[in-house]
């Protein structure tokens, strides 16, 4: 078996704690087990030549489940890092939006970028692309170039293409999970 079809076949869909929403398991994130180092190399290295990296400046990743994907990507093409935080501090230049699906808060911010800059925001899993939607408007209005994202896993629903297409984003996949791995919300929009 090849090593995107192991990964593939350890990636599950389980219900919150409260059984309401869903949420993909995986072992390339390290907040439920531990990250499988060669596999999320794997799927890194493979996203590498889907991105022309000569216009990246900064790679971008969100906590918690993008963050360790965007490091390891970010240190593959030797780009620097940023991580969006919950934490609202007064820095000139600060970029905020709002990452609707989050429990802990749905207000995200990025330090430390400029108008001009570059970047590519790194995501371990894309299902609805609301969040990452809300994070590209808010940095094109800052003056931050962004038309591509990477994703370890892309849940294959026409209504997030059609959402990234609408916003002329560039979508690199992973791994494409079929539309049954969708969350419930995803599930009630059209196909």
């Amino acid at each position: 078996m090849d090593a995107t079809g192991s990964i593939r076949d350890r990636i599950r869909l389980v219900p919150g704690a409260e059984g309401r929403r869903r949420h993909l398991l995986h072992p390339l994130n390290g907040r439920f087990h531990p990250v499988d180092h060669q596999a999320l190399d794997t799927l890194v290295r493979d996203l590498v030549p889907c991105v022309d990296v000569a216009t990246v400046d900064y790679v971008i990743g969100f906590p918690e489940g993008g963050s360790i994907p965007a490091y390891a990507f970010a240190r593959l093409v030797d780009r620097p890092l940023i991580l969006a935080s919950r934490l609202p501090l007064d820095l000139p230049g600060r970029i905020t939006f709002e990452q609707p699906g989050a429990r802990l808060g749905t207000t995200q911010y990025l330090y430390g970028l400029a108008p001009g800059h570059r970047v590519l925001l790194v995501e371990d899993e894309l299902t609805s692309g609301l969040s990452a939607v809300n994070a590209v408007r808010a940095l094109r209005a800052a003056g931050v170039r962004i038309d591509e994202i990477a994703a370890l896993f892309v849940i294959d629903h026409p209504s997030l293409w059609r959402r990234l297409q609408a916003e002329a984003i560039t979508l690199h996949a992973g791994l494409r999970l079929p539309p049954e791995y969708a969350p419930r919300s995803l599930e009630a929009e059209p196909g």
